[in-house]
């Protein structure tokens, strides 16, 4: 299954362009820059799933069960749901963090295996969460980490990670949870997202962050146009907790997929018996390089993959020339195929939007509905009582003389 795995990730990656990197020009984030990843092809067809963002503001319900590791999802909708390793899962209850990227089916009830990232806080069962965000690179690489050791990520490891991240953050926080460091940069998150724009067509992203590589990949790029925000919140603010003027070259990224490859040749398939027959999820780490992937019907879905690259960054201002350069030759050098490649997505992303507004936003005394139907099947009512008929004269004679004898 490794070998195989392997050789379809390099199969895909190989059909990937990177594009010029991009940084924040006014100084104000020097260490981190983004590659923009583009296919080489697009289908006709867009994608026959939403992200769970989208799911949430039409339905789909995520509850507490009141155990740490598990929440219950139902999806009334008819389409899949991605759920992202990536994923932050806020509400009235203690916060949790997505263990590894699954599909949800369409009009599919699951148990969801997270993490808790909320150690002070109290589970509340029954509670639904209502929001989600992005969790930072750290406590994402530390967990896929240990799903590729051991299958599942002790919880109290989790709670020192997070512990951890939290000091070094300088975050100060009663419940120790992850969200207080966005919460603590959420001005520099909002005004910094500017500086890296959504480009036609893109389908992932490699971003330099100081000594770090963070990769986000996705096999169509309308589900990356609706995750890219969140992508972008998951490393820049790892940037704004280590500041610094280094970052990643070039010619260190460009080796970033090759290797890659080599490492998810030893690679964990994660277990979900609630989710084993909605695509297959893997993660594999070494090398310093850690990883997960989400696979159906053969077809990446998702991957994810951060590499320390300890002692191989330069200063931003020394590349400066290289990446202005690399920007301004981009639209003499880029690939012909680029222009096709284009003009598909935005028939694809017209096609796609339709296909989410058709998708029914379910109410509450609709869900309540549902919910009551599902649980309490429908039973017929029982036939109506025969009216009663007249004994024939034979018989009613025999019960007479029978219990006039009796009464004798």
């Amino acid at each position: 299954m490794s070998l195989a795995f392997s050789k379809s990730l390099a199969s895909h990656l190989e059909q990937l362009i990177l594009g010029p990197p991009i940084y924040e020009r006014r100084g104000k984030l020097d260490n981190m820059v983004v590659y923009p990843l583009f296919p080489s092809s697009l289908s006709p067809d867009p994608p026959d799933m939403i992200t769970l963002s989208e799911a949430l503001n039409r339905g789909l319900r995520l509850n507490d069960t009141g155990v740490v590791s598990r929440i219950h999802v139902d999806n009334p909708l008819p389409t899949a749901i991605l759920v992202g390793d990536s994923e932050l899962l806020m509400g009235e209850t203690q916060q949790r963090s997505v263990q590894f990227s699954c599909l949800i089916p369409a009009h599919k009830k699951a148990s969801l295996p997270v993490s808790c990232v909320e150690e002070g806080r109290a589970t509340q069962s029954q509670v639904s969460f209502t929001a989600t965000d992005a969790c930072p690179w750290p406590v994402r690489s530390f967990k896929t980490e240990q799903l590729a050791r051991s299958g599942e990520p002790p919880q109290y490891w989790v709670w020192d990670q997070v512990k951890t991240y939290l000091t070094e953050a300088g975050t100060t926080t009663a419940t120790n949870d992850i969200h207080a460091v966005m919460d603590q940069h959420s001005f520099q998150l909002q005004s910094l997202n500017s500086a890296f724009p959504l480009q036609v067509g893109q389908v992932g992203a490699i971003c330099g962050v100081g000594q770090n590589i963070y990769m986000e990949l996705f096999g169509d790029p309308e589900i990356f146009d609706d995750r890219y925000e969140q992508i972008l919140r998951s490393a820049m603010v790892e940037a704004l907790v280590r500041p610094s003027d280094q970052v990643v070259p070039l010619e260190v990224v460009r080796l970033f997929m090759a290797q890659l490859v080599q490492v998810s040749q030893n690679s964990r398939l994660m277990n979900s018996r609630s989710l084993k027959d909605s695509g297959r999820s893997l993660a594999f780490a070494d090398q310093g390089i850690s990883g997960q992937a989400l696979l159906a019907d053969s077809r990446l879905v998702h991957l994810s993959a951060h590499q320390k690259c300890l002692g191989q960054s330069r200063s931003l201002a020394s590349m400066r020339h290289e990446i202005d350069e690399a920007q301004a030759n981009w639209p003499d050098r880029r690939p012909v195929f680029m222009e096709e490649v284009e003009k598909a997505y935005k028939h694809r992303r017209q096609r796609y939007n339709a296909f989410k507004t058709k998708l029914q936003s379910f109410s509450p005394s609709e869900e309540k509905q549902r919910e009551n139907s599902a649980t309490e099947p429908f039973t017929p009512p029982p036939p109506a009582a025969a009216k009663p008929q007249p004994l024939n004269p034979a018989l009613r004679d025999f019960f007479l003389r029978l219990f006039s004898r009796d009464g004798a």
